[in-house]
């Protein structure tokens, strides 16, 4: 696999700091994907285009895997993505026509061509893009066949009349060719058809869960989407001066909602957002510097990130873009945009004997679904027993038990069960009073899982 996307993609390796301070929801991708490259700064972009382009307030990113590149022959190439990153200070739009190229939108546009302050972008495998042009309050329509993106017509005009836009911030597509509008200062979304054409409206004017103020980016899951785990259906955006998340059905009927103080942020400002393969909630937060995660059902899952220009630092990060596929996450910052892969973490990792019901009890809270591999070593007797491998667990909170049963031999056997997964039995050796290390290993579930894992152990005295 290989990747060299030139606008998002980039860096210079950094060692880390001397807090150890290393989270890993996300992880970097292997040196051979980059070559060492994974973040892309302003200096780059100048260099790459002879001076002719600067970055001027970055905002939306879309990223897809284009029909029109895909070699049906091969699968070595399927990782090679097309990304859309909005220039917006310069009215502009910057993507890659190859992996080694660069294209521009904007530079010689005139007339109704002419983009002005554009936002959010959205784009599908079929070259379909579509850009909320915020500043001229209408949304805009490409046709990319491949190499060159192409204008194909404005949709909208100025005012408060279902069609019209009043300074539009958030765009989708969904599977269907369907367009979602986050029309910010009418306070609504505004959900087109392929044709351009109003399908319906949602939204009413206020700051309680489920009425929307000036709403802004959005992202929309509708069921239909290959690289999709539940295929469930929705629609999430961000709204009440960039401090909430809310979710929605497809018919506008209110789901759930977050707002920062729920999560322990005081102030923030959410920016843009973006689904993986898990429907998982990604938001960028400029004002905290980093990108809060929930999971499907709007369930707080962690912080990533911290201010800084060292690894796994932003400095007021803003539109993000992911490939479901492989968990390939783009993230653009003020001045740079940066390049991961979706990662696991694991925290809170503890094992306690509980001698009245005779077993260990294990809990741990996950940030990303994951493979675990659980081992268990007697420490003073030092035989050491793999309970499972690569056993599929959710996000979030956990709970495994370790049983101790007495066989038909008096050999005792570990029972692990939890509501994930299938009870397993695993016979070892017989368990008696002592010291035992428990370790769990974790993998992510994307293409990641060759290159990254984390082990995290716990010590538990067992008196049966």
């Amino acid at each position: 696999m290989k990747i060299r996307i030139a606008l998002l993609i980039a860096l210079v390796s950094l060692n880390p700091g001397k807090d150890h301070y290393d989270p890993t929801t996300l992880v970097y991708p292997s040196f051979l994907h980059t070559m060492g490259i994974r973040k892309a700064t302003k200096f780059h972009l100048l260099l790459y285009t002879k001076n002719k382009v600067k970055v001027r307030d970055p905002e939306g990113l879309a990223v897809v895997r284009l029909k029109s590149w895909d070699d049906p022959n091969s699968t070595k190439d399927d990782d090679e993505v097309t990304g859309y990153g909005v220039n917006s200070g310069l009215n502009m739009i910057v993507y890659n026509t190859s992996m080694t190229s660069l294209g521009f939108y904007g530079l010689k546009a005139r007339g109704v061509k002419a983009l002005n302050h554009p936002t959010a972008i959205a784009a599908n495998e079929e070259g379909d893009v579509y850009v909320a042009d915020t500043g001229n309050h209408r949304i805009v329509r490409f046709f990319n066949p491949g190499k060159q993106l192409k204008f194909v017509r404005a949709i909208g005009s100025f005012g408060a009349a279902p069609g019209q836009f009043n300074a539009p911030q958030g765009i989708a597509l969904d599977t269907r060719g369907f367009v979602y509008v986050s029309d910010t200062n009418n306070h609504r979304v505004q959900i087109l058809r392929p044709d351009g054409k109003l399908h319906l409206w949602f939204g009413k004017q206020g700051v309680q869960d489920g009425q929307l103020w000036h709403p802004t980016a959005l992202a929309v899951a509708d069921g239909g989407e290959r690289w999709s785990y539940y295929k469930d259906s929705f629609i999430v955006l961000i709204d009440l001066d960039h401090t909430r998340i809310q979710k929605f059905t497809l018919d506008g009927r209110f789901l759930a909602a977050a707002k920062l103080k729920d999560i322990g942020f005081e102030n923030g400002h959410l920016a843009y957002l973006a689904l993986d393969y898990y429907n998982n909630i990604w938001v960028t937060d400029k004002l905290n510097h980093c990108i809060h995660k929930f999971d499907h059902n709007l369930n707080y899952l962690t912080s990533f990130g911290r201010k800084g220009k060292g690894d796994k630092e932003f400095m007021e990060p803003r539109g993000i873009a992911i490939y479901r596929r492989f968990g390939q996450v783009f993230v653009a910052e003020k001045e740079s945009a940066q390049y991961y892969w979706i990662g696991t973490d694991i925290f809170d990792f503890q094992a306690q004997w509980l001698p009245q019901q005779n077993f260990i009890k294990l809990e741990f809270f996950l940030t990303e679904p994951s493979f675990l591999t659980l081992r268990i070593k007697n420490e003073t007797e030092g035989w050491e027993k793999e309970i499972f491998s690569k056993k599929l667990y959710f996000s979030g909170k956990q709970k495994i038990y370790l049983r101790n049963q007495s066989g038909t031999n008096q050999t005792d056997r570990f029972q692990q069960s939890d509501r994930f997964a299938n009870k397993i039995f695993s016979t070892i050796k017989s368990l008696k009073s002592g010291q035992y290390r428990i370790t769990l290993k974790v993998e992510p579930t994307y293409s990641s899982y060759k290159y990254f894992s984390k082990e995290v152990e716990s010590r538990v005295v067992v008196n049966p």
